[in-house]
């Protein structure tokens, strides 16, 4: 009972951050695929307030994916277990999610799956209208994931394999039985992945899951997930694979916990989750302390991947290492967290506060009435509900001024 009521509390959580989300909808007349698709894009918090660049999400699955792909990305990115992303998704039409799925051969049932097997046109929905209608009218840098469940993962794992440059991560959910199976009688996906990499030498992420309810009606899924592992998991260069049975879960019950364990695999928490007030014990300037150690992660991943600005209930963002900067009277360190937290959202009110409160304490007084007048103004223009504490904050400034 203890651990349902965690799991619901988180579940909660999940879906309140969700909220916080900023959908957009907008259309494509794709003469790729002979007709019309409402694309919906879920943008990171304050997106419009910053300038900062973003991963793609895509989804593949509108109705079942989308929400909770979005809720998970706005959580693990709200406690720095991962980078913001842009989630995006198209919405359905008369052509079912299997009409673009390859029509593979079943090598355990002895016959073909009877899918649509028109792949080719959404591999070129993708690359010649989706994506650079995405890179034109949003911020977004070069490392996309494909979210793909069950039929879709099929062209999740078909597209890693013909157009391995299209995506930088991808995700294979309900496909335990699929990575068993292949274009052709007796052939598997496995190897077909395989022989891929030799022969293209991209760099990219696979996750592959099932739950073990499956395995029930479909046991070969164990054996499947073994050779995949066996073959793939070190055995190909450039290539970052794992394949996994998740215990209790079904076929749809484990999208959840497999998008989850998908994000881990991509962004480990071994290599993400940092205690910020180590970078305030380090010698030298904390500033270079944090842009040094997310250097080390951009330089992984081939993006720019920020700092936390702000978060609830931790010390590790920049406004509470910098708030812990100014109790130690390391005034001119907090100065320089807050003017990169101004830079990266010179729309946001609230890093003006804080620069303001720097230059209040390390008695440059000036800056401070500047910096509180910038946060006023753009507090204005975004309607917030913060306005009157921004404007006391100057007021205080100017009457201790006076008594001077």
């Amino acid at each position: 009972m203890k651990k349902v009521i965690i799991f619901c509390l988180m579940l909660l959580s999940i879906v309140a951050q969700a909220q916080q989300s900023n959908i957009e909808t907008f259309e494509i007349d794709s003469k790729q695929l002979n007709e019309k698709r409402i694309v919906k894009v879920a943008l990171p918090a304050f997106y419009h307030q910053s300038t900062k660049s973003y991963p793609l999400i895509i989804v593949l699955d509108n109705q079942l994916i989308f929400p909770t792909m979005t809720a998970i990305a706005s959580q693990l990115s709200a406690t720095a277990r991962m980078p913001e992303s842009i989630v995006v998704t198209i919405t359905e039409s008369a052509k079912h999610r299997s009409y673009y799925a390859p029509n593979l051969y079943d090598n355990v049932r002895k016959r073909r799956y009877r899918y649509g097997n028109h792949q080719e046109e959404l591999v070129s929905f993708f690359k010649e209208e989706l994506l650079p209608a995405l890179d034109k009218k949003y911020r977004t840098v070069k490392f996309r994931t494909l979210v793909g469940f069950s039929p879709s993962a099929i062209f999740t794992l078909h597209t890693l394999c013909k157009t391995q440059k299209l995506f930088q991560a991808y995700v294979a959910l309900a496909a335990g039985n699929i990575i068993g199976d292949g274009y052709e009688e007796g052939e598997r996906f496995t190897d077909v992945i395989a022989k891929a990499f030799i022969e293209n030498k991209s760099s990219s992420y696979l996750y592959v899951v099932s739950g073990s309810r499956d395995l029930k009606s479909q046991p070969h899924i164990e054996t499947n997930v073994a050779y995949f592992n066996e073959k793939l998991t070190n055995g190909v260069k450039g290539l970052k694979a794992k394949a996994e049975i998740i215990p209790g879960e079904g076929h749809t019950d484990v999208l959840l916990p497999g998008i989850i364990a998908a994000m881990d695999f991509i962004f480990p928490k071994e290599e993400w989750i940092v205690d910020y007030r180590d970078f305030l014990a380090k010698k030298e300037n904390t500033l270079n302390n944090v842009l040094q150690f997310y250097g080390g992660l951009s330089q992984k991943y081939g993006f720019t991947i920020y700092p936390k600005m702000d978060r609830l209930y931790s010390m590790s963002c920049f406004k509470n290492i910098g708030r812990a900067l100014l109790r130690q009277k390391r005034n001119d360190e907090a100065i320089e967290l807050f003017k990169y937290w101004q830079k990266l959202y010179p729309k946001l009110a609230i890093p003006q506060v804080y620069l303001g409160h720097a230059f209040k304490y390390a008695k440059k007084f000036e800056s401070a009435a500047q910096a509180y007048e910038q946060a006023i103004k753009i507090a204005k223009q975004n309607g917030s509900s913060e306005l009157n504490k921004y404007e006391n904050y100057l007021k205080e400034l100017k009457k201790s001024l006076e008594k001077k």
